[in-house]
């Protein structure tokens, strides 16, 4: 029974490994294909996303760009419409909005930057994520495979603890020699 548990921790160790590999080469395919590249003012600068530390050093730099461009007003704290005075704030009353040709109310551009920055954030800050965790599986499965070897050794010379017959057949000496 021992020795089953063995294998059984060697197999589930080896496919978690598969799984955190799988889930790695997968979150790194799909960076690279966006070809972002960071900015001179990011804290890598001019390097191609793909890992955790550019992808971090990215969003760090869009949130920054954001708050910059919003006066340090986050998304939440903005009103829909723009205002004839240019505040990023802006406001919510289409009454109080700046208008546009037609008369209707002008979207707030510094809002809409702050959605798009939001939105970019978390898409990077998830991929970083995803590839901690990926390499996360791999530790995992790999401890769990070493486990699994250790158990299922401990299980083969146990054979010869419980049946000197059974531990000939294995090729094992016997304790009651």
């Amino acid at each position: 029974m021992i020795l089953v548990i063995g294998i059984l921790l060697v197999v589930a160790g080896l496919v978690t490994v598969g799984s955190g590999i799988y889930i790695n080469s997968f979150v790194k395919e799909q960076l690279t294909s966006q070809n972002i590249t960071t900015p001179d003012d990011a804290s890598i600068p001019n390097a191609p996303v793909n890992s955790i530390a550019t992808a971090l050093s990215m969003a760090d730099i869009i949130q920054h760009h954001a708050a910059e461009s919003g006066n340090g007003l986050t998304y939440a704290q903005m009103g829909r419409f723009a205002v004839e005075s240019g505040d990023p704030a802006g406001t919510s009353n289409p009454d109080e909005a700046l208008k546009d040709a037609n008369g209707s109310p002008v979207p707030n551009q510094a809002r809409n930057t702050q959605l798009t920055a939001a939105g970019l954030v978390t898409a990077l800050s998830l991929s970083a994520m995803a590839l901690g965790l990926s390499y996360g599986a791999i530790l995992l499965g790999i401890a769990f495979a070493l486990l699994g070897i250790a158990i299922a050794a401990l299980g083969y010379a146990l054979l010869g603890l419980v049946s000197p017959a059974l531990a000939e057949q294995f090729g094992i000496r016997p304790v009651t020699q």
